[in-house]
């Protein structure tokens, strides 16, 4: 009788217009998937994959056709330790999925490359590419409670082309000159070059991986930041930005003078610093309409409490910088004082950035508070992080802002912090599912002709955040996805829902967005819809056509 129902309402659901998302087709119900890691792929070819990654090594792979019917389904184990994995990287390479796996065995760094064929779901390659030396107890404590950033991996794909970087990040190191690393990757997964992030004339002690950016198969632009603290030389600081070209052994580094002796990483309790990846803010975009690199940053003086957000324009060729400014989003901030009071000025940080075909761009804000709670029973402590309102600001080629948008939120992420750009660092991995935090937070859809805020929601919300009141999403059983037309006039754009509005209030659809992948060419967009019915639910993946 379940498999009748769904059966019935897919088949109902599927012939339904919505007001911006034209639905083009749905997959069959399938169990829902609770734990792992999820990501949904578009490849060129049409195709499409639907990836999870199983905590006990089992990944399976669903993969569809430009019809979007499925034609193959796989399941196998990969050979990589299951303990403390993470997926570092997801993207396609010459039509196969691949997968950028990091594990953490017996204290042990390691990260693992599989490479999937996009047709079959065949595990073609798996390989480990990377082992880092054994972290010591010291070494471990110092990660945990002495603001000592722990050994990573780094993954960045050009996305106009087949060619991706990996920046090797490992603290640890004594010399401060190989602490980090970076690998450059043509489109058949051979080196193009290899060289370490030296620091400068040995000026700083410290350096922390930020971001980079990859130009084809020409080159990687590395950002980073370097630091001295008051024991070891002084507390001079500078964003650097380096390029690897093609066939080099070693990096062209130039310190930018917009950020000299600002802090562009915070130290933050040791509790936090538990769940925290990278603690230095910043962001790079290569725009090829301006031929420009686009950086996004946060810092402050050393003085100041909160942080300042600097939009730079940097010459990929020379490394020199041609603008450089403050943003902040004014009309947003007096939209949420207009709604929720004079107390309420936005403190969003920046999460990501996003270019247009014409060289505009738009920077998305989300303003994020993370706290600690002790147990007065068990005495044991656990972290959130409460995810507030969104701010968009649109710009011209030239860094105009030209149109800011406010969109109130509010949610509960247990168990865990997040930080500025965490949403930039999710985008280019897989989403970990775990107690229903997955389906908080947000997705940005860079459309065509429009752009859209998705994520789940009450229907309540729709109408009380105009009376300055919002429900705090904590669990998401009554919640149902909701889009924002991210094109009109009004700061606070009005919404609606994604699959349709229910026709029972028990009943409800929410999508998993953060897994979701756009096809800019081809104007699709794929989710996976959860669908609740009373106490019944399953998942489905979904295309849809933004209008």
């Amino acid at each position: 009788m379940r498999n009748i129902f769904f059966l019935i309402l897919l088949l109902f659901s599927s012939s339904f217009v919505c007001a911006q998302f034209k639905s083009i087709a749905e997959d069959p119900i399938f169990d829902e998937p609770q734990e792992g890691f999820a990501k949904i792929l578009q490849i060129k070819n049409g195709n499409t994959i639907f990836i999870h990654i199983t905590p006990k090594k089992e990944i399976n792979v669903q993969v569809y056709d430009a019809s979007h019917k499925k034609k193959a389904e796989r399941s196998f184990l990969a050979n990589y330790e299951k303990d403390n994995i993470n997926v570092e990287g997801s993207f396609e390479i010459n039509g196969d999925a691949v997968l950028m796996v990091r594990t953490v065995d017996h204290r042990v760094p390691r990260l693992y490359r599989l490479i999937i064929n996009g047709s079959t779901g065949v595990l073609k390659n798996e390989k480990k590419i990377v082992e880092l030396d054994k972290i010591t107890m010291g070494q471990g404590y110092a990660a945990a409670f002495g603001g000592v950033p722990a050994p990573n991996f780094y993954i960045k794909k050009d996305p106009n082309s087949d060619n991706y970087a990996l920046a090797i990040f490992n603290s640890f190191v004594s010399d401060r000159n190989k602490r980090i690393e970076i690998i450059f990757y043509g489109s058949d997964h051979s080196e193009l070059s290899r060289a370490f992030y030296n620091s400068p004339d040995n000026k700083y002690k410290y350096m922390n991986y930020a971001d980079m950016t990859v130009l084809g198969n020409e080159k990687v632009c590395v950002l980073a930041y370097g630091y001295n603290t008051a024991t070891s030389g002084g507390k001079e600081s500078a964003l650097l930005l380096a390029n690897l070209n093609k066939g080099s052994q070693s990096v062209i580094i130039n310190e930018l003078d917009f950020a000299k002796n600002l802090i562009a990483k915070e130290r933050l309790p040791w509790f936090f610093n538990l769940a925290s990846e990278s603690l230095t803010y910043g962001i790079t975009r290569y725009n090829p309409v301006t031929q420009k690199i686009i950086l996004l940053t946060s810092a402050k003086e050393k003085k100041e409490k909160g942080f300042t957000s600097y939009l730079v324009f940097v010459n990929p060729v020379d490394l020199t910088v041609d603008y450089s400014g403050i943003i902040y989003p004014q009309q947003s901030n007096e939209k949420s004082i207009e709604i929720f009071g004079e107390k309420s000025e936005y403190t969003g940080m920046p999460q990501n950035l996003f270019i247009n075909n014409d060289g505009s761009f738009s920077v998305v804000y989300e303003d994020i508070s993370n706290t600690m709670r002790q147990s007065t029973m068990s005495r044991a402590t656990s972290v959130t992080s409460n995810l507030g309102n969104i701010a968009v600001s649109q710009f011209d080629p030239k860094g105009t802002e030209k149109k800011s948008y406010f969109i109130p939120k509010d949610q509960v992420i247990w168990n865990t912090t997040l930080q500025p750009y965490y949403h930039s660092d999710r985008e280019g991995g897989a989403q970990l599912l775990i107690k229903g935090n997955q389906f908080k937070s947000f997705a940005y859809l860079n459309g065509l002709q429009k752009s859209y805020i998705l994520f789940n929601d009450v229907e309540a919300n729709t109408e009380s955040v105009n009376k300055g009141k919002i429900t705090t999403i904590q669990g998401v059983s009554d919640c149902d996805g909701f889009y924002y037309d991210i094109s009109g006039s009004d700061v606070l754009p009005k919404r609606n829902f994604v699959f349709g509005k229910p026709d029972r209030k028990r009943d409800h659809n929410l999508g998993l967005f953060a897994i979701s992948d756009y096809d800019r060419n081809n104007n699709v967009y794929v989710t996976l819809k959860l669908i609740k019915e009373g106490r019944s639910k399953g998942v489905c993946l979904v295309w849809l056509q933004p209008q």
